[in-house]
């Protein structure tokens, strides 16, 4: 196990393939042949039949520069594989189960967080997520059931009713929460503004992998490759299906840093 320490603005390198980029880089430098291998993704294919309406996403671009997400149905609860299970407590992440786990090693390996919602918990509240700032003395509870009170001024996913459904790229809520009785996954990714994470993360002591990257200005680009990435291992771990078409709404895109 390597520990290697990247400083805080290097966020490109916080990751297993952004480690192999440097190092690709380096060891080319210093004489030795390296090259970083192409990743190979495949396109998100939506199926033709049993399809499921996406829920209605209304974001504000002064907060989230992209939103992007697929509906997954009839996702299998099977173990996490050794492989994978592996790097995970490697890495210090505790082991589910791969429908939670797959979220947590893609996050790790491409740099770029993601959160699985609970597709049916997520409908069965009106299916709608409203990106806004939070009023001061909102309660939330977080997926581990620990509770909050909004302080004001974080950023937050609410549904219809006026709920908040998420703590965006910092953790997830209990209310959408993956559980035993999960049939459906939404998997969602999002780019909120660095500084909102920031503010959101420090002002609850809630520090996480997913903090930690997006208030450090990752790449939204970085969205297309782990969505792709994370699709391709629910299908082939979970055996589940693509049930939509991929909705991404990039209002702050960019040129990619060369």
């Amino acid at each position: 196990v390597y520990d290697i320490e990247v400083t805080t603005n290097r966020v490109d390198s916080m990751s297993i393939r952004g480690i192999a980029r440097e190092a690709a880089v380096i060891l080319s430098q210093a004489g030795e042949k390296a090259q970083l291998k192409e990743l190979k993704l495949n396109k998100v294919n939506q199926i033709t039949e049993n399809t499921l309406p996406l829920p209605k996403i209304t974001n504000n671009p002064k907060l989230s520069k992209r939103i992007s997400c697929v509906i997954l149905r009839d996702v299998k609860r099977t173990p996490t594989p050794d492989w994978m299970a592996e790097r995970l407590i490697q890495t210090e992440m505790n082991v589910h189960d791969s429908v939670i786990d797959i979220t947590n090693y893609i996050t790790h390996e491409l740099g770029h967080p993601c959160h699985a919602f609970d597709y049916d918990k997520l409908m069965n509240t009106g299916g709608e997520i409203i990106v806004t700032e939070a009023e001061k003395g909102e309660s939330f509870s977080t997926l581990d059931g620990n509770k909050f009170q909004t302080v004001g001024g974080e950023v937050i996913f609410k549904d219809g009713k006026g709920e908040i459904i998420d703590l965006p790229s910092i953790k997830g809520t209990a209310n959408t929460s993956i559980d035993d009785s999960t049939q459906n996954v939404l998997l969602l990714l999002e780019s909120i503004i660095a500084p909102k994470v920031r503010f959101a993360s420090m002002s609850h002591a809630i520090r996480t992998t997913a903090a930690q990257l997006m208030e450090k200005n990752v790449d939204p680009n970085l969205i297309t490759p782990t969505l792709e990435f994370g699709v391709q291992l629910y299908q082939e771990l979970c055996n589940a299906q693509v049930a939509s078409e991929v909705y991404d709404e990039f209002p702050g895109q960019v040129t990619p840093p060369q």
